[in-house]
C-alpha cells in the first residue's frame, strides 16, 4: 500500500504556504491527497494526508513532509507518521516527487510526478504517478486541518493565526473503545428538544441477538455532534462525529412482531449545516450503511425488524 509522498515544486515567487487539495493517480487508482506547507526555522515543513477509500470508509493517514528547496523546485521526503486510521498493515515505502507551480487568473495549482522506494528489503515493488493540486482559499476547512484537530496534535501551521492547544477529548468520543449497552439502565428518557420531527429514513431487518453501530462524519469533519436513543432511551450522549469510528453494541434480543426504533439527534450542526453522519450497523457477517442527516427541528430514525426464518 503507498502511504505518502514526496514532493519537488517549482516556484515562481508566489507564496506557497497553505493547504493544496486534490489527488495523486497511478494507472487503475485516483486517491484522494492533500499537502500542508508552513513556514518552518529553516525553510519549509509541512503535512501530507493520502485517503484510501475502503467498504464505503475513508481510511486516512498523514505524515510530516521533509522539504528542501532549490532555486527551481522543492524536494518532498514524508516523514514521522503522525496518525493513521487503516484496517490493514501499510507498505513501508518512501515517496519522492516533483511539483511544478501553475498559475491561471486567481488559482494556483501544484502538478507533476511521483514515485516511491521501499525500505523493506524484502519488497522490490515500486510504484510512480501523477500528483494533481489545488491551492485551497479555506485551508482551516481541509481534511489534513481538521484531522490534526481532531486528533489533538500540536502542530504548528504558518498560515493558521494561533497554534492549537491539546484539549482532552471527553471519554464518550474514545474510538478504540467499544461501549456495550444494555438500553435498560441507561439513565435519560429523552434528548431536547423533544418535539423535534422524526423522519423514518431506513428498515433493517436482523438476524443476530447483538448489533454493532459505528458512526462516522459523512463529509468533511466540523464539528457534527450526535446522540443516539433506542426506543425512547439513551444510548450515547453528543458523540463528536470524525473519520474514526464511534462504536456501540447494543442487544437485539426482541419477538419477530416487535421492533427498534434508532433515531439519531443532531446537538450541533458544524459549521456546514445540516447535521450529516453515516451509520454502520454490523449484524453479524451481514453489514448495512445508512446515512443520515439532521437538523433542531428534525432527526432520522431507523427502524429495526427481526427477519423471521421460515425454514
Amino acid at each position: 500500500m503507498i502511504i505518502f509522498l514526496l514532493f519537488s515544486l517549482s516556484l515562481s515567487g508566489q507564496d506557497i504556504t497553505g493547504v493544496w487539495v486534490g489527488y495523486i493517480k497511478t494507472p487503475g487508482s485516483q486517491l484522494e491527497y492533500e499537502l500542508a506547507i508552513t513556514l518552518a526555522d529553516k525553510g519549509l515543513a509541512g503535512y501530507s494526508l493520502i485517503i484510501y477509500p475502503k467498504d464505503g470508509i475513508e481510511n486516512i493517514g498523514i505524515k510530516k513532509a521533509k522539504i528542501k528547496q532549490t532555486k527551481k523546485e522543492i524536494y518532498f521526503e514524508d516523514g514521522e507518521l503522525v496518525y493513521d486510521n487503516f484496517t490493514t498493515q501499510p507498505r513501508r515505502v518512501k515517496m519522492f516527487g516533483n511539483l511544478s507551480l501553475i498559475t491561471k487568473d486567481t488559482l494556483m495549482m501544484l502538478q507533476g510526478n511521483f514515485s516511491t522506494r521501499s525500505i523493506d528489503f524484502r519488497d522490490t515493488r515500486t510504484y510512480s504517478g501523477q500528483v494533481f493540486l489545488q491551492k485551497t482559499k479555506r485551508p482551516l476547512f481541509s481534511k489534513v486541518v481538521t484531522t490534526l484537530d481532531e486528533i489533538n496534535h500540536p502542530y504548528y501551521l504558518s498560515f493558521v493565526r494561533k497554534k492549537p492547544q491539546p484539549v482532552k477529548s471527553p471519554p464518550v468520543n474514545n474510538p478504540k473503545k467499544d461501549i456495550v449497552s444494555d438500553v435498560g439502565p441507561v439513565g435519560k428518557t429523552e434528548i431536547k428538544p423533544a418535539e423535534r420531527k422524526i423522519q423514518k429514513i431506513s428498515e433493517i431487518f436482523f438476524t443476530s441477538d447483538s448489533l454493532q453501530l459505528s458512526v462516522f462524519d459523512n463529509g468533511t469533519v466540523d464539528g457534527d455532534t450526535v446522540s443516539m436513543m433506542l426506543n425512547g432511551k439513551v444510548l450515547a450522549e453528543k458523540i463528536k462525529l470524525t473519520t474514526t469510528a464511534f462504536r456501540i453494541t447494543i442487544p437485539s434480543k426482541i419477538n419477530a412482531a416487535d421492533s427498534l426504533m434508532l433515531i439519531m439527534h443532531a446537538e450541533s450542526l458544524g459549521l456546514i449545516p445540516p447535521n450529516t453522519g453515516l451509520l454502520i450497523i454490523q449484524d453479524g457477517p451481514n453489514r448495512h450503511e445508512i446515512r443520515f442527516e439532521g437538523d433542531m427541528q428534525k432527526s432520522s430514525a431507523i427502524i429495526l425488524r427481526r427477519r423471521i426464518n421460515r425454514f
